[in-house]
């Protein structure tokens, strides 16, 4: 039994890894590489985007396996319930908050863990986030400001700019669609009364509408090609 829960335990790792990892970008749609903090923002977002449909699922099947296993073959009904609640537990938590709203859990005492478990985790992704987010507008400010200044001496191009700001508009919506993110996780935690969490969300949130707010507002005087 151990030897097949240890054949089993790598495969489950393994989708459960290329779930989260899929679709992580590395550069821009033409092809110029991204910043530290711009893949952040990025697979920030795609994980946000791909946990909350797949996160608890994931942690559900492969956990409720792994529990009927190691029940042995005259419990593995029983296993196979237990397991799939901490995997549920788990992939919630791994994942995001909002998960854990769409789940079944054996008793409020369960969910009550999963969601904290998870609200705790979600808090520190978004302050992640919100970091990149303040590090992307002021790269892409200082960038912006830079090629404006070439551009009048004759060092730079027009197109140069325009791909700087392609570049910048990309980031903004990148930023937007995080700051709608925190907004539905902050709601959900505030109805369920995860009040402190919810808050730590919403600072993350007004940092993140800062980082925004300076960007649009770079972009709106930087001359457009």
């Amino acid at each position: 039994m151990l030897t097949r829960l240890a054949r089993c335990r790598p495969a489950a790792l393994a989708l459960a890894g290329a779930l989260a990892l899929a679709g992580c970008a590395s550069t821009y749609d033409d092809g110029r590489p991204l910043t530290p903090a711009q893949r952040e923002l990025r697979e920030q977002n795609e994980r946000f985007n791909e946990t909350i449909a797949t996160g608890a699922v994931v942690g559900a099947v492969t956990l409720g396996l792994l529990g009927a296993l190691l029940a042995g073959p005259r419990d593995r009904g029983t296993g196979a319930v237990i397991g799939a609640t901490a995997g549920a537990m788990v992939g919630a938590a791994a994942g995001h908050y909002l998960a854990t709203r769409n789940e079944r859990y054996a008793s409020r005492e369960q969910a009550a863990i999963a969601r904290t478990q998870a609200a705790e985790r979600e808090a520190a992704e978004f302050a992640k986030t919100a970091r990149a987010a303040e590090q992307v507008a002021a790269e892409n400010r200082a960038r912006l400001r830079q090629l404006e200044a070439q551009v009048r001496s004759g060092q730079a191009t027009a197109a140069q700019l325009a791909a700087q700001r392609r570049a910048a508009e990309q980031d903004l919506a990148l930023m937007d669609s995080a700051i709608g993110n925190a907004r539905k996780v902050e709601d959900a935690m505030r109805a369920d009364g995860v009040s402190a969490q919810a808050a730590q969300v919403g600072e993350s949130r007004r940092r993140m509408e800062e980082s925004a707010r300076q960007l649009r507002e770079a972009l709106g005087q930087s001359p457009k090609a």
